[in-house]
């Protein structure tokens, strides 16, 4: 008989929550529950990391202004009545004739070429086009990064083009 362990304290193991079996589910819920949690985080915090204009959105916003200057130089020549696209820098936004609005976002930067017949004023223009599809003209450049788009205007046929440029 061996004496050395006979004064030995021997480790005791007390079980508290049932059967070993029953633990597994304890470490499914946990996993479940903190991945509840991330996404909650994540759902919330992307938005903000996110919050930038993509090339994507920027050229999207100049096909949209060309969408939207097409329409009312083809509203004028079906109704042979003058229409005017109001541009507003101040407020970043373009409304046509018709109350449709494009809103440009904040942190693209917003140039506009024109002649004085359709400034407002220094930051408001409106470009009017003619039943014959003529028009006053302009370019609106649209500049994010090393990227420029340009919505470009023919003062004499009216003719709309969006135009892709690096920024210069």
């Amino acid at each position: 008989m061996d004496h050395s362990r006979q004064g030995a304290a021997r480790p005791i193991a007390v079980r508290l929550g049932g059967s070993l079996s029953g633990t597994g589910g304890y470490l499914l819920l946990d996993m479940a529950l903190a991945l509840t949690i991330l996404l909650l985080l994540f759902a919330i915090i992307w938005p903000s990391f996110g919050g930038g204009t993509t090339s994507l959105q920027e050229s999207a916003t100049a096909l949209n202004i060309a969408t939207l200057l097409r329409g009312d130089r083809t509203s004028a020549t079906r109704t042979g009545l003058p229409t005017a696209t109001r541009i507003d820098l101040d407020r970043r936004v373009l409304t046509s004739a018709s109350g449709r609005t494009v809103e440009l976002p904040g942190d693209i930067a917003v140039e506009v070429r024109t002649g004085a017949a359709c400034m407002t004023s220094a930051r408001r223009f409106t470009i009017v086009f003619s039943p014959d599809g003529s028009s006053c003209g302009g370019i609106i450049v649209l500049k994010k990064g090393g990227l420029a788009y340009a919505v470009r205007v023919n003062w004499l046929s009216g003719m709309i083009d969006v135009v892709r440029g690096s920024k210069t």
